[in-house]
């Protein structure tokens, strides 16, 4: 069968020594995106079907939002003496910081999971092949790619460490329920925070990286600079850096406009709650306060 010289060309090019290269010399480049896209995949930020992203919205609902507001309404104050659990537990404290965190978490994953819907992993940190040379940007781009689960570790482990430590001083202070019924407790609490304050400092951590991987594109045209080339060449890149700019700022608009709205709301309800209370405001019953909103 005889091909056009066109479809010549595009077979010469898929099976030419200079692709297969190329393929080899990005593979560390697609495991970390792939370590990324797989992470954020099991956080439900990207979906491969409707049932996917059905099941990851009632995911959260039931994790992030149901089973913490079951417990703080049903298990918090269920003893017998009322009087003595409210010295200890403020239900309004629980339920405004969860109903925050779980507004926080909810935006950073409606608008991530749109936007990769829209335009894919790649394409959203500007990595795919069409805006630059990946092959000699991907030993740059992975140290960016590893840094985003060590700023997002360094963030979530010590606040669940507090975290932890404030429901177990709640178990030993106020044990209302058996001990199984309160490590259950402690657990599911624990796994529900977790869960959520992942998520939202997930979309965080994810507007650092891609303004991380274009500061090495602008390292890239620093070193430009100190070579002397045609001025189309500076002039082409100072345009793709400015185009990037403008859709990152684009696509990340309204997140933070949300975020520090929701921020902003939630330290406000602190102070009024903190100031215009008449009870005793301590670790255990006003803690959450410190630990979920960062």
């Amino acid at each position: 069968m005889a091909f056009p010289p066109s479809q010549y060309s595009l077979l010469d090019n898929w099976y030419s020594p200079e692709t297969i290269q190329t393929e080899a010399t990005t593979l560390p480049l697609k495991q970390s995106l792939k370590r990324l896209k797989t992470f954020l995949r099991f956080l439900g930020f990207i979906h491969d079907s409707p049932i996917s992203l059905c099941i990851s919205s009632l995911c959260f609902l039931f994790v992030g939002v149901g089973a913490p507001s079951v417990i703080i309404i049903f298990f918090y104050c269920c003893s017998a003496d009322i009087s003595a659990c409210g010295k200890y537990h403020h239900k309004n404290f629980e339920l405004e910081t969860l109903f925050f965190q779980a507004s926080a978490a909810a935006v950073s994953l409606s608008c991530f999971s749109r936007s990769f819907r829209k335009y894919g992993l790649r394409i959203f940190l500007f990595v795919d092949k069409y805006q630059g040379d990946v092959a000699e940007f991907q030993f740059d781009y992975i140290p960016k790619i590893d840094d985003f689960f060590r700023l997002l570790t360094v963030w979530v482990l010590p606040c669940l460490a507090l975290k932890m430590a404030r429901e177990i001083v709640r178990v030993i202070y106020v044990h209302n329920e058996s001990l199984l019924q309160s490590m259950m407790v402690v657990f599911v609490l624990l796994v529900s925070w977790t869960y959520t304050a992942t998520v939202y400092l997930s979309g965080s951590t994810m507007f650092s990286l891609v303004c991380n991987l274009q500061v090495v594109h602008f390292e890239h045209y620093k070193k430009l600079l100190e070579r002397n080339l045609d001025v189309l060449v500076y002039i082409e890149e100072h345009t793709r850096l400015t185009y990037n700019l403008s859709k990152i700022s684009h696509r990340f608009r309204i997140f933070l406009i949300l975020e520090f709205l929701i921020v902003t709301a939630s330290q406000i309800v602190t102070l009024l709650e903190t100031t215009g209370n008449s009870d005793t405001i301590n670790f255990l019953n006003a803690a959450d306060f410190a630990v979920s909103l960062h």
